[in-house]
């Protein structure tokens, strides 16, 4: 008579007594696979359910918590499975949609085989008809709606090189490199050509409609664009009839970083120029951290200072206003937003007047805890004859930076300023003083090599050293409020435009007009009253 002995099945549930993984803190666990490459990772969640379930979170917060997707029809199916995902769904909380655009055939320059040439071809046809077709909205708005803990929505032009796994890789968007082996194309965005529509303003269009239609109620909107593009003004357009569904979103709103249009030439009237953005940014009250940069660009049509100077006035009382704006046609010139709650301004890639830019941050003075100026040139300009270029007084920006003291500013903890410049025009001489680039020193570096403190432009190791961006806090911020021009260095500055001996000031083609045109009877104060 035989005997059947039978073995139980082995519970892979529970790891054996004798494994050495499953006897580690979860910490020093974590820790081993931080390094190990992708394909690694996944094979270790792979060799059973213990482990698994013990890499979960960690896996799920760096590789679903923040996500980026293009246009193409791969890659939003993904972020469509993932957004009914029971154990991914609620990691993802930053959507991001990559304006990688995908090029017409004749407009790619390399020879392709036959294959990589259809390829391309299906790939271009798929992303114009989600577009044209209206299903990339469509399933923006159900990835909206099934992702219970979306706080921040990004649109960008660059993929992220702060991935820290498999070397040098970055993070792309889903679908990108498949794509780029298939088509052997590497570079899909390029730039928009005469009469053709700007990407990104199409894509942002399309993400502010799908949040509205899905209901959802992210935090932060941020549009962050490294190349020349921008989000032109009818791309903020809110029609009233979708405003039931575009409100609450936008009311919702913490945070609103964007890129605007620089490129107004079609709207020389200086009221037009940025209408829809007026209107959309009335619609956001509840704002905490407002970031504006511009295109670069050569306009000077004005827009970009009228925008601020706009953005700087309130209906209050005993607060500046723009003259005009109190019987302005609110069709043509909207009632300015008074932000309330705003705590971070941040500015860049503009020319302005210091006094705009002294009333724009005054205005939110009692909230505001940091502030960001990324190239930003101060256009001022003077009644002198003639300038010193080494008297530190006659820098704009010194004068500017004094304003922001503490008695004004009680909460400001933060100040970041990167690549400032200044000119100021002398309306009766016609000179200029050019200050190119303001560098700010290293007083702990100067004080190292050379043993004595730094005092800015008498200090020649630290205006050697000195960097075109810093951020000041804390005690430092005091310190360097108190007296800017000890840690500011210009090199490169100059004076051009001095008139010839014997030349009079009547032979000057100098424009004399002054760089604000609300004349001399405010008295709010300004950077250049300080």
């Amino acid at each position: 008579m035989t005997t059947t002995t039978t073995i139980p099945e082995e519970d892979t549930r529970a790891p054996s007594s004798e494994a050495y993984l499953a006897r580690m803190p979860l910490e020093v666990l974590t820790r081993i696979t931080y390094f190990v490459r992708t394909p690694d990772l996944g094979n270790a969640r792979l060799t059973c359910r213990w482990l698994e379930s013990a890499l979960f979170h960690s896996f799920a917060y760096e590789f679903f918590r923040k996500k980026q997707f293009m246009v193409y029809g791969p890659s939003l199916q993904v972020l469509v499975d993932i957004s009914k995902h029971p154990g991914f769904s609620p990691y993802l909380k930053h959507v991001i949609i990559g304006a990688d655009q995908i090029l017409e055939p004749h407009r790619i320059q390399s020879r392709q085989d036959e294959a990589k040439l259809l390829n391309w071809h299906l790939a271009y046809a798929d992303q114009r008809t989600l577009l044209a077709s209206g299903r990339a909205r469509d399933m923006l708005v159900e990835a909206f709606k099934n992702l219970p803990n979306l706080e921040t929505v990004d649109l960008r032009d660059f993929h992220s090189p702060s991935r820290t796994r498999d070397g040098d890789a970055g993070w792309t968007s889903y679908g990108f490199n498949t794509l780029s082996e298939t088509t052997g194309v590497k570079h899909f965005t390029g730039q928009p050509r005469v009469g053709e529509e700007d990407y990104p303003t199409l894509l942002f269009t399309l993400i502010t409609h799908a949040l509205a239609a899905a209901k959802a109620r992210p935090k932060g909107i941020e549009v962050v664009i490294r190349e020349n593009w921008a989000v032109r003004d009818h791309g903020f357009l809110v029609p009233p009839y979708l405003e039931p569904d575009f409100l609450p979103v936008l009311a919702g709103l913490k945070k609103l970083h964007l890129v605007l249009d620089s490129d107004l030439a079609t709207h020389r009237d200086i009221e037009i120029q940025y209408l829809l953005f007026k209107k959309f940014l009335a619609l956001t009250p509840n704002l905490t951290w407002l970031r504006v940069n511009f295109e670069r660009s050569i306009s000077h049509y004005g827009g970009k200072e009228a925008l601020l100077k706009w953005l700087a006035s309130s209906l209050r009382p005993g607060i500046w206003s723009s003259p005009g704006l109190i019987n302005a046609d609110p069709s043509r010139l909207p009632p300015p937003v008074e932000f309330d709650h705003l705590e971070q301004l941040d500015i860049g890639q503009l020319d302005v007047s210091a006094n705009t830019l002294y009333r724009l941050f005054n205005k939110f003075s009692s909230t505001l805890k940091a502030i960001s100026l990324r190239r930003v040139k101060i256009q001022q300009s003077s009644d002198q004859q003639t300038f010193d270029q080494d008297d530190d007084e006659q820098n704009p920006w010194i004068k500017f930076l004094r304003s922001l003291k503490k008695e004004s500013f009680p909460h400001l903890r933060k100040l970041s300023l990167s690549l400032l410049s200044a000119e100021v025009n002398s309306t009766t001489s016609g000179a200029t003083l050019h200050y190119p680039v303001l560098g700010f020193v290293n007083p702990d570096e100067a004080e190292n090599r050379k043993g004595i403190s730094s005092t800015g432009y008498q200090n020649l190791w630290g205006l050697a050293q000195a960097i075109g961006d810093r951020t000041y806090t804390g005690l430092k911020l005091e310190t360097f409020l108190s007296n800017p021009a000890a840690d500011i260095a210009t090199p490169g500055k100059h004076i051009t435009g001095v008139p010839r001996p014997g030349q009079s000031d009547d032979e000057s083609d100098f424009d004399s007009s002054d760089d604000d045109d609300e004349g001399s009877s405010d008295d709010d104060g300004s950077a250049a009253d300080d």
